[in-house]
């Protein structure tokens, strides 16, 4: 797997933006969520849209694989972020709700990126 540094670089990018954009949802619904909501969707969008934008692998199957996957864990992790920045339900749950989600979107891009031959 190889890596490309200028879209890893407009992922951060875009991370920063939407966390800013989660932090002022979460601030106009007086919540008590809004840094971790905007820490929580930066480092969700760095890791599900920087895998998508900048990794590259040989065989070209498996790497389309991996960006769908990706890409539709980012649409995923957008709307969990934005749901908990507006409606702002208790903390416990976002974390555990967050970091299963991580936890699964790495696993599957771990075992995907392992996959030689389709």
């Amino acid at each position: 797997m190889k890596i490309s540094w200028f879209p890893a670089f407009l992922s951060l990018i875009v991370a920063v933006v939407l966390a800013w954009l989660a932090y002022d949802v979460a601030v106009d619904e007086q919540t008590d969520l809004d840094l971790y909501v905007a820490v929580g969707t930066a480092i969700s969008v760095v890791l599900t849209l920087g895998v998508a934008m900048a990794c590259k692998l040989e065989n070209t199957k498996v790497g389309v694989n991996l960006k769908v996957w990706s890409g539709l864990m980012f649409v995923v992790m957008l709307i969990t972020n934005f749901c908990f920045a507006h409606f702002g339900v208790k903390m416990p749950w976002y974390v555990v709700v967050t970091i299963c989600l991580l936890v699964l979107h790495l696993g599957l891009v771990w075992s995907i990126s392992r996959v030689n031959d389709v």
